[in-house]
């Protein structure tokens, strides 16, 4: 057996192939004492007398000469795919929801959406006109499309928090602006733009989603 090394780099028997057969795989050969004097000097095509041309082998990279290699289904931390972490950030007290549970509600009293309310999730809820906004309030301009404000829901302490967001227009607490982030209560007026909402607890004293129901000694 004759060995030799093709431009490319593959190794081939130069008594089988006239050429690197690794390199010319589909196209004609002229093979060379395959089976005794049988085929000799014929051309023949590719996979036709001499059989298959085999594949090349990867040539590992020098890093990876002597290292452990996890299989393909299994990532970097050496989980499985299935288990891979999306990125997503899930509260602690969704995990036992289908969907975020309710805290309390925003009830417009004044302004455009009069009459409307809007939901209170237990997270940090996104307020603005934006369809993707928590709390969406589309009927009011003056209320920024994204991020006019945030209202917050502190599952540990079971209290809320209005924080100004990105908006230019200030934005009120029982007519008080606010420039950081303040406790809300059951009752206070919230002023948004041109609308004004009233603040409806549904975790207070009497009931949160972690301790359930309380009874007058737990209060």
């Amino acid at each position: 057996m004759a060995l030799t090394e093709c431009a490319n780099g593959h190794l081939y028997d130069t008594s089988q192939y006239q050429a690197c057969p690794y390199c010319n795989a589909g196209t004609n050969q002229v093979v060379f004492g395959a089976g005794g004097n049988a085929g000799v000097g014929k051309t023949v095509g590719a996979g036709m007398g001499a059989g298959p041309v085999p594949a090349a082998a990867p040539i590992p990279a020098a890093s990876e000469i002597g290292a452990t290699v996890a299989p393909a289904s299994y990532n970097r931390a050496g989980r499985p795919d299935s288990d891979r972490d999306t990125g997503k950030t899930v509260a602690v007290m969704q995990k036992s929801f289908s969907r975020e549970p309710v805290t309390g509600w925003l009830v417009c009293v004044e302004g455009e959406e009069k009459g409307k309310d809007y939901r209170i999730a237990a997270k940090i809820n996104s307020i603005g006109r934006g369809e993707n906004m928590d709390i969406c309030i589309k009927g009011d301009s003056t209320i920024s499309r994204e991020n006019h404000a945030r209202l917050a829901y502190d599952g540990k302490h079971n209290d809320f928090h209005l924080i100004p967001a990105e908006s230019i227009n200030n934005i009120y607490i029982n007519d008080e602006p606010v420039y950081v982030p303040t406790r809300i209560k059951e009752g206070d007026i919230i002023e948004l733009g041109e609308c004004k909402f009233r603040f409806v607890a549904f975790c207070d004293d009497t009931f949160n989603w972690k301790d359930g129901v309380k009874g007058e000694k737990e209060k």
